[in-house]
């Protein structure tokens, strides 16, 4: 937040994406806390990742996945919708998840014998009723120019009550929370930015789907560089009712 108030000193990494102060500054202070609670554990993070420092995962059962400042683009624009995710993974399985926003100080978290909390109230998704249609949320900062045409395919005449945008991972995080039902994304993604709020998910019934296997995303997937094909995250029962998913 002392950057956001005072202005960004911006680079580019190396796929075209903005980096800021802040962004290293958020890590430095994960990375360091994680490190004094589970020392044993390894952290892949996308600061270091980006420099070519990630820990080799291979024989190891679990680790963090953290993104240190998430939606990056908005916290340049000035907007409250960027976040810090740390994520747990177990044995391919995200069992942890925390996504804090520190512009308006909202916490989500959550995992595995834990439940999933908003601000330390548990999270309930929203029931979808086809007479009121589905509530689906994009992203405004990564725009998809066929984005209408895949999830017109998709949703195969389901109505929609209303379409909003948001940004950063607070997007997978409306889903548990019963903001909206469907979080169809076709623009890449990194498991920093999915792993935390899949923990959550999970204990609230939903879920992310690769869009190319149709089934559960899975992590670790050094081999891509921890990159994510298109997704779709939505609650059970809406997933339930648009898979399998078309061939687009």
């Amino acid at each position: 937040m002392f950057h956001h108030a005072r202005g960004h000193n911006i680079t580019e990494k190396s796929d075209g994406s903005p980096v800021t102060l802040a962004d290293q500054a958020s890590e430095d202070i994960v990375l360091a806390g994680l490190k004094s609670i589970a020392p044993d554990i390894p952290i892949v993070a996308e600061e270091q990742a980006e420099a070519g420092f990630s820990p080799d995962i291979q024989g190891h059962s679990m680790y963090w996945l953290v993104d240190p400042l998430d939606g990056t683009k908005e916290f340049i624009k000035g907007t409250n919708d960027f976040t810090i995710n740390i994520g747990l993974i177990e044995n391919g399985t995200p069992v942890f998840g925390l996504v804090y926003l520190p512009a308006t100080r909202d916490i989500y978290y959550g995992g595995e014998g834990i439940g999933a909390f908003l601000n330390h109230r548990p999270m309930v998704p929203s029931p979808y009723h086809r007479d009121e249609g589905l509530i689906i949320i994009g992203s405004g900062t990564h725009p998809d120019p066929d984005k209408g045409k895949r999830r017109e395919a998709i949703l195969k005449g389901h109505p929609i009550q209303k379409f909003t945008t948001r940004g950063s991972g607070l997007k997978f995080c409306l889903i548990a929370d019963g903001t909206a039902h469907l979080y169809p994304r076709f623009v890449p993604t990194c498991e920093w930015d999915t792993c935390a709020a899949h923990a959550m998910l999970l204990q609230t019934g939903g879920d992310i789907i690769d869009y190319k296997s149709g089934q559960r995303l899975s992590y670790g997937k050094t081999f891509a560089a921890y990159r994510n094909g298109p997704l779709i995250t939505g609650t059970k029962e809406v997933l339930d009712i648009i898979l399998p998913l078309p061939q687009l």
